[in-house]
């Protein structure tokens, strides 16, 4: 969790607006599991009032997993705007993360992925014409 938290928040740029452990009947309610505890990170997304939530399962092990899972259920992909794609791109390389690859254009929207420290994908994404999400870029 500390690794990812320095991640999203010394990285991305997202602030953290609480942590909590998780634990009790609720969490067993939660999850279906009996002695479920963990930890819970709320980040919040500079500028919006988008927030991202990272959590992390103690009572399963290192890696988060249930109990004869492939891997850890969660987020396939998290997308993440920014006004200025380049400047992101090269902010990330001189923060020494390494992006999955150069910014490409699909469909007028300039966009790269870059893995957190688990390896979830994260889009970066800069919508033209002053759009700042896909719903306003596509007319909707």
């Amino acid at each position: 969790m500390d690794r990812a938290l320095r991640f999203y928040r010394d990285v991305l740029g997202l602030e953290p607006i609480f942590d909590v452990a998780l634990g009790g009947d609720g969490m067993a309610a939660a999850t279906g599991e009996a002695g479920a505890h963990g930890r819970m990170i709320g980040c919040k997304v500079p500028g919006s009032g988008v927030a991202l939530e990272l959590l992390c399962f103690g009572h399963r092990g290192e890696d988060g997993a249930r109990p004869g899972a492939a891997r850890p259920t969660g987020y396939t992909n998290v997308s993440l705007a920014v006004e200025d794609l380049e400047a992101t791109h090269a902010a990330l390389l001189a923060a020494g993360v390494t992006p999955l690859q150069r910014p490409f254009e699909v469909g007028g929207v300039r966009m790269f992925f870059v893995a957190d420290p688990d390896g979830t994908p994260i889009e970066l994404i800069e919508f033209p014409n002053g759009a700042t999400r896909s719903a306003q870029h596509n007319g909707a």
